[in-house]
């Protein structure tokens, strides 16, 4: 497979190198294609429902744009969210990922609001989080990713807790055409895409996405002293089988002012592994469905005033087997569903303010539910008393004002209030402003809070047998705020430097030593982020630097918390050789991570790993691309944290050295 990728670059580029002469693109269409993607750097929707400059919201903001994806050479959205500051990602003894925000870290990370093209993905009522399908989602058909870190309740109400993140993908004008790539490397892996998208005279439009991944997963080693578990001491080494493949389709259609849009996805995997797994066989794997469609219009009243409505219906399940012990099977299962909608008032009072307010309703149902055990798969008996269905309804209202009194200071005020069939009401609000002292030089500063309902598996339900959990835990919240200061120094040159301080209250934990009753807490968050990008001009135009720092200090019950680092820092060079060849170095440096109390293990080690990768573009008319990647280039053994509850002795290694070579093709 590296013999066959290795081949197909020097092909490309020997190719290219007879084609230079004809190439079509000049310096003139090189130097707009950098101002576009510029520009499209310092947008962002998602801090204020609004369009509005990075440098003018309050709220603090990273954009990663298409081209920043591809000259990265992400194969998945935890690729891309890897390099944003404040976030690293962890693995999972379930086979999913972890993300960690501003120092919190989550089994299920049901504090991050993930979105697909503003449409909420948390319908998985049983634990609130996305990572279960979208963790490994394909970056291909990504135009942009906007992260908001913060509390962002006060527009979004449930779950947006710690950030949002929102996923743009390409609608029809975007590709005009049809699209095509293939991607292999390391583990058996590959993803293939199909898009094609056309705008129609009579004001319709369409866009499809296909996208397919296959992986074996990394084959991590079990060490053999870590096969305590049920009585498996004497068991010989094994190797975890994080086998995962999944396809998905998307749509976007779109008629005057209607339009119609969604995604499916089909999830398949095997697992890490864990106390529920290490005797994991081809007879232990997850599988997930998951799909929402959206229907909305927007209604232009006046000039300023516009209504955007929206009508939406999504769909989550699953049904997993594990091997809990050598004659012992577990298997669980549900359904999840929400059906609701929202209406939005934009109205530009003035060519200085905005004001944006809403109401949204939703019904959540839980059914279908599976808890099944026996000796053998083909052999389970139902260990629930009884299926009976859970019922959330919810509707919530808000209002924005976005107002520009003077030129050079942007005040942002709103509010939210949510209420709920079973917890009552929350009210949640965000104010700030942000104000260029100085040219160039700009001062903000945010407070807000945001809240989180106790997810269906954390209640818990006496008649379940698995999932003990608590019925009387209270919803979460949190109250942080923020200041920093963005600087452009010189000409290409953005620096910023951030403060924040979270407070969170009935933080949601399981109770010590267990893993499924859980109970309510406290803990603070606090911590500074630093970032700096430098953009060349001149003949290296296309080359930049980038890097970023964050030192963070989460405290609950008076200790550090554990299995977060107090530093870490990324580290980036995409360097243009000419208009179409860049090559592109990232350095991940992650400092140690404390234990849980309790646990005698020494700290996990903190590592630095290095990926290159060398980018082709806009080859052959515009129409090929062509990248290959090297991931942890000197092959640095590392782990991510194994809880003691899992009475494992060693951690999760991470993958070693890893290849991957993309190609893509436009019509």
């Amino acid at each position: 497979m590296i013999k066959y990728l290795y081949t197909l670059l020097v092909g490309a580029l020997v190719l290219n190198s007879s084609a230079f002469a004809d190439a079509s693109a000049s310096n003139d269409d090189l130097e707009k294609e950098l101002a576009y993607l510029a520009a499209e750097r310092q947008v962002v929707v998602t801090a204020s429902k609004m369009e509005e400059h990075v440098d003018k919201t309050i709220a603090t903001t990273t954009v990663i744009t298409q081209d920043d994806i591809a000259h990265i050479g992400a194969r998945n959205l935890l690729d891309v969210l890897r390099l944003v500051p404040g976030i690293g990602i962890t693995q999972t003894q379930f086979g999913f990922r972890e993300i960690e925000v501003r120092g919190v870290k989550t089994l299920f990370s049901e504090k991050v609001q993930i979105m697909l093209n503003g449409h909420p993905l948390d319908h998985n009522l049983q634990n609130a989080g996305s990572t279960s399908v979208y963790d490994d989602l394909p970056v291909d058909t990504i135009k942009r990713v906007e992260v908001v870190r913060g509390p962002g309740s006060a527009l979004y109400g449930a779950n947006a807790f710690l950030a949002v993140i929102n996923i743009i993908t390409q609608n029809a004008k975007d590709l005009n055409g049809g699209q095509t790539s293939a991607g292999w490397g390391s583990f058996d892996t590959q993803q293939y895409r199909a898009s094609w998208g056309k705008q129609f005279k009579n004001s319709a439009e369409a866009a499809l996405h296909f996208n397919f991944t296959d992986t074996n997963g990394i084959g991590s080693p079990i060490p053999a002293d870590s096969l305590s578990v049920q009585g498996l001491n004497s068991a010989a080494p094994g190797r975890s089988q994080l086998t995962e493949g999944r396809y998905d389709l998307e749509w976007q259609l779109g008629y005057q002012d209607f339009k119609l849009d969604g995604r499916y996805i089909n999830k398949k995997t095997g697992t890490f592994f864990g106390a529920a797994t290490v005797l994991s066989d081809d007879r232990t794997q997850q599988d997930y469905n998951d799909y929402f469609l959206r229907l909305s219009r927007t209604w232009k009243i006046q000039d300023k005033f516009t209504v955007d409505t929206q009508l939406f219906h999504d769909f989550f399940s699953y049904d997993n087997v594990w091997q809990t012990a050598p004659a012992q099977f577990l298997r669980t299962g549900l359904q999840d569903t929400r059906t609701g909608g929202e209406i939005q008032a934009n109205y530009h009072l003035s060519d200085t303010q905005t004001l944006i307010s809403g109401i949204s309703y939703a019904k959540e149902q839980q059914d279908n539910r599976i808890d099944e055990m026996g000796p053998d798969s083909a052999h389970l008996t139902p260990t629930l008393l009884t299926t009976e269905e859970r019922i959330r309804k919810r509707w919530g209202v808000y209002i924005e004002d976005v107002w520009d009194p003077l030129k050079n200071l942007r005040l942002t005020l709103g509010a939210r209030y949510d209420r709920y069939n079973d917890f009552g009401g929350t009210f949640n609000p965000r104010m700030g402003f942000n104000w260029e002292f100085i040219k160039n030089y700009s001062l903000k500063f945010s407070y807000g809070t945001a809240y989180r309902a106790p997810a269906f598996g954390e209640l818990g339900s006496i008649n379940n047998n698995v999932l003990v959990g608590n019925p009387t835990l209270k919803p979460e919240e949190v109250k942080t705020f923020e200041t920093g200061i963005i600087a452009h120094p010189m000409v290409g040159l953005t620096a910023q430097a951030t403060y924040y301080h979270s407070a969170i209250s009935q933080m949601i934990s399981p109770v010590s030593g267990q893993t499924t009753t859980f109970s309510n807490g406290s803990l603070l968050s606090e911590g500074v982020e630093l970032e700096a990008r430098y953009d060349f001009d001149g003949n290296l135009q296309g080359s930049y630097i980038s890097a970023n720092h964050v030192l963070q200090h989460s405290v609950q019950l008076g200790q550090q918390l554990a299995d977060v680092p107090r530093n870490r820092t990324n580290l980036i060079v995409n360097w243009a050789f000419d208009n179409r060849w860049s090559s592109f170095t990232h350095v991940l440096i992650k400092d140690s991570t404390l234990r849980n109390l309790g646990d005698t293990r020494n700290d996990v080690p903190g590592y630095a790993l290095f990926d290159v990768g060398l980018l082709g573009k806009n080859m052959f008319g515009k129409k090929v691309d062509v990248s290959f990647n090297v991931y942890n280039l000197f092959d640095k053994r590392y782990y991510d944290p194994a809880p003691t509850s899992l009475n494992f002795v060693g951690d999760y290694q991470m993958a070693g050295r890893a290849f991957f070579g993309h190609v893509s093709l436009k019509f």
